[in-house]
């Protein structure tokens, strides 16, 4: 497991949090789904969120058996905005 982020979002946002998954390119994935997996802490009436997320899809049911091909968002440099993983030969958005 590696520890990921989608770069598009701030840390601070719920879904831009770090998060474990199988591989770099998971934030562009379209089974990839940041997500805090852990129960909430039950001594405190708030929630209190982990520090690093799990990708919910991998939590509950495992990866997909044919594991989906990440679509980038590539800039000039051949660097994801997303994943921020360095791609060639693969599907990326305009």
């Amino acid at each position: 497991m590696k520890i990921v982020r989608d770069l598009t979002l701030k840390k601070t946002d719920f879904k831009g949090h770090p998060c474990y998954a199988i591989d770099e390119y998971c934030p562009c994935r379209p089974c990839y789904n940041c997500h805090d997996c852990t129960p909430p802490n039950r001594m405190h009436s708030n929630k209190v969120y982990s520090d690093i997320f799990h990708c919910a899809s991998n939590y509950n049911r495992g990866c997909p058996d044919s594991i989906p091909v990440p679509v980038h968002i590539l800039n000039r440099q051949h660097r994801c905005k997303r994943c921020g993983q360095v791609v060639r030969n693969e599907i990326s958005k305009a």
